[in-house]
């Protein structure tokens, strides 16, 4: 439907409304945008497409693309303490084999076309770059194409470079803004197909008809505009099936037992309106790789070729935006290919990997934290995130007395043969379930006790351990000042973080327990102001007999 249909069909809605919304929907892959309007998306075949999974808990390998952010490592983290094979997609990620292309040759031999395409046709290049610079390899893609337009093109150049951040919206705005504050943009550069996509939207709002090229060529809604050869004049496409089937194929071998590579290389090619017949045809509403494309890119076998020995196995995938056609053809590929060899393959979001290792690393800071509890011990456990891990935990210990202001530690240990619990007074906290408030401190007044264990919601060098409540920051004090050790339990997503108000500062902690996916900087200022660092996930579980220690415990005169 053209949006003069779709605003005929809803004349009560604005036709910014319309725009706006067709754009989210796009996002979020339920329909293709086109020019001037929007169509159905394909439906795929139930075999075709894996729909993301609720675990990726126990596979045998795992694919991730270049998830950001900080709690990102732990996924990496999983894979290396696994000891599975990991493929790093897209970028190189630390501890993963690279599987992509080579993101600066694709960027650039684009540029090397467009440039050729504009050489003597342009008086000045004026060049919108939508990027996304915080990754390696869309900031790569981006740096190729200038490079590469500027040693083909001849003339003068200036460019304007915006941060798309992988969103259709935000780089449709931020390309307007462009358009509006900056005349004469006569070139617009995508590092994906989103970016461009995106970018000539606006340029349709602002009234403008610049020249176009994108690295991605990730689906149908390119391949449509690539294919009229009106706006997009040319498409480094890096082909996601092809990087798929590269991809089982190494794991099915690896599982096998034959040795991982270096890397994994997969091709790229320039493709414009003539080309892109030889590469992709139109299967419906959509566009599929031709059976001689294989071979066009020199690759040794053909999607669907020949069935390889595999002794079976599973492979994680998490794609981090699994609304994207890259993601979507992208996993349809490893369904297809892992399926041909006898492979499953589980399709699961970043945020559910994370938040599934992450409780798996808070189990082992509790068990390290229970090996320092001894018989005859009376310790604290605060409200918190660890607070229910570490219940769980402390469970079969015997002769032992807890203290808490936690009503789940309460009702998780009531009965617990061997152990003695007792609950603090105080006001309750419904969102924690806890008791907090001035009262709560009369009981550590009259008693001394041996070990407090504080669940936190940071702890950084400068600030100390800190909570986003003030009055769990005031209860968590409590227990420390009334406590001959105070351990702090906290996964590595929170060191080095600092949090509203602190509890108290470095110099009162006896140890902290984590997890190797903490910074070693962090680590090292903890150890350098004095505080004892245990990595639970590196500390080995006691033998009868000996001790067992953790490097980062050693003494700083012991270490290397």
């Amino acid at each position: 439907m053209s949006l003069y249909e779709i605003g005929a069909a809803f004349p009560e809605v604005s036709s910014i409304s319309i725009r706006r919304d067709i754009a989210r929907l796009a996002e979020r892959g339920a329909l293709i945008r086109t020019h001037g309007g929007a169509k159905a998306a394909p439906v795929p075949a139930a075999e075709d497409f894996a729909e993301p999974d609720d675990t990726i808990d126990g596979v045998d390998a795992i694919i991730l693309p270049p998830i950001e952010g900080r709690t990102a490592d732990t996924l990496r983290l999983m894979a290396q303490r696994r000891h599975i094979p990991f493929l790093a997609e897209s970028a190189p990620q630390n501890g993963g084999i690279y599987l992509g292309p080579d993101n600066f040759a694709a960027g650039h031999d684009l540029g090397v076309t467009a440039g050729q395409m504009l050489a003597g046709r342009l008086a000045e290049a004026r060049i919108l770059a939508v990027a996304i610079d915080h990754l390696a390899n869309t900031k790569a893609r981006c740096d190729g194409f200038l490079d590469g337009f500027a040693s083909a093109f001849g003339g003068p150049i200036r460019h304007w470079r915006v941060n798309g951040e992988g969103s259709f919206r935000i780089s449709q705005q931020a390309s307007l803004d462009v358009f509006n504050a900056v005349p004469g943009i006569n070139i617009v550069f995508g590092v994906n197909d989103h970016s461009v996509l995106a970018a000539l939207d606006s340029a349709g709002r602002a009234g403008i008809e610049p020249f176009a090229f994108s690295v991605g060529g990730e689906g149908a809604g390119l391949f449509e505009i690539l294919a009229r050869g009106t706006r997009l004049h040319a498409c480094a496409a890096l082909f996601p099936e092809i990087v798929a089937m590269r991809a089982v194929d190494t794991l099915a071998d690896a599982l096998a037992g034959a040795p991982l590579p270096a890397e994994i290389r997969t091709p790229h090619v320039v493709l414009t309106m003539q080309t892109l017949s030889a590469y992709y045809g139109r299967d419906g509403d959509g566009f599929v790789l031709t059976p001689d494309a294989p071979a066009l890119l020199g690759l040794p076998t053909a999607l669907g070729g020949a069935r390889r020995q595999s002794k079976g196995g599973s492979i994680g995938f998490v794609p981090h935006y699994p609304a994207h056609d890259w993601y979507r053809n992208m996993a349809r590929a490893l369904q297809r290919r892992a399926s041909e060899l006898g492979l499953e393959l589980r399709v699961s979001a970043p945020t559910a990997g994370i938040a599934r290792e992450i409780h798996s690393l808070r189990c082992r800071i509790a068990a390290a934290a229970i090996r320092r509890v001894n018989p005859g011990d009376t310790i604290l456990i605060n409200a918190g995130v660890m607070a229910k891990v570490l219940a769980e935990t402390i469970a079969d210990l015997k002769d032992v007395t807890v203290i808490t202001n936690s009503f789940g530690v309460l009702e998780h240990l009531s009965g617990r043969s061997g152990l003695k619990v007792i609950l603090t007074s105080g006001e309750y906290h419904a969102r924690e379930r806890c008791l907090v408030g001035p009262s709560l401190g009369a009981l550590f007044e009259t008693i001394r006790v041996d070990k407090a264990f504080l669940s936190v919601d940071g702890l950084s060098v400068r600030f100390g351990a800190s909570a986003r409540d003030e009055r769990l920051a005031l209860a968590a004090r409590r227990f420390a000042d009334a406590s001959r050790e105070v351990f702090v339990l906290a996964d590595h997503s929170l060191i080095g973080a600092e949090a509203s108000h602190r509890i108290v500062p470095l110099r009162q902690l006896t140890e902290l327990i984590t997890d190797s996916g903490s910074l070693p900087a962090d680590r090292l200022a903890c150890s350098s102001a004095g505080l004892r660092v245990t990595l639970a996930d590196l500390e080995a579980e006691p033998v009868a007999g000996k001790l067992s220690v953790s490097p980062d415990r050693l003494p700083a005169t012991g270490r290397k």
